[in-house]
């Protein structure tokens, strides 16, 4: 029993990592057109994060990503 519960809290975690992460890149990749310049470095792709606030959901969708992915291989070892 206690398995399955480990099994589905790492699947569930992954895929809401996956998720949250395709939404950020969407929304940069959306305002990235409207951006007239940016300053190397950081580079365009941090600006953009900067500008419209998307940091804390980048890092936090790449902590769920890699939090469910060692809940799955340790469900497995």
């Amino acid at each position: 029993m206690e398995i399955k519960r480990i099994t589905f809290l790492g699947a569930t975690l992954f895929i809401t990592g996956t998720l949250l992460f395709g939404i950020v890149h969407l929304a940069i990749a959306n305002y990235i057109p409207n951006m007239h310049g940016w300053s190397d470095p950081p580079g365009k792709f941090q600006k953009a994060r900067n500008e419209i606030g998307v940091n804390v959901p980048y890092i936090l969708s790449i902590f769920f990503m890699i939090l469910g992915f060692i809940l799955l291989i340790l469900n497995e070892v």
